[in-house]
Formats: C-alpha cells, structure tokens, sequence
C-alpha cells in the first residue's frame, strides 16, 4: 500500500529513545521518579529497577523527540538539585 494512504494520512514510523539513569540508592532514584511523574503525562514513560529508572519516549519527528527529551533532562536537573537540598 506505501506509506501514504489515498486520504494523505500516512502510518509514519515512530522515532523511538531509551534513557536510563543510575542513581546512588534506589532512595534517590524513588524519590526523583515520583517528583518527576507529575510531568511526564503521555510524552515519555519512566519506572525505576533498583538505582536505574529506565525512561522511554516516542515521536514523529525527531525534532518533537529532542524537545521532549530536553524538557525531562530539565526536570531530572531540577529533581536532584531538590534532593541534595533537603
């Protein structure tokens, strides 16, 4: 059938990423998943295995992938500084 369906709209492949993120204990890395959830919405998926959560997020455009991408580094910055800090 080809990518592009008569109608235009087209079953365009996803661009995928996987990020995960080790942490001293699994203390921190708990407490930066739950501050960090709030945030996430639909964008990107996140769950923690021991010191690691594992994060995983998919777009379109690769340029849609990076902003969302950018913004969740943003936040996990913010979630440690948080943590050191209290």
């Amino acid at each position: 059938m080809g990518l592009f369906q008569k109608n235009g709209k087209g079953d365009l492949p996803r661009i995928r990423a996987r990020i995960e993120l080790e942490f001293e204990n699994e203390d921190k890395a708990e407490r930066i998943l739950r501050s960090i959830e709030v945030d996430n919405y639909e964008f990107i998926k996140c769950h923690r295995e021991g010191c690691k959560i594992i994060c995983e997020s998919s777009a379109y455009k690769a340029t849609s992938l990076l902003h969302t991408l950018d913004d969740f580094l943003a936040c996990i910055i913010l979630s440690e500084e948080v943590y050191r800090n209290i």
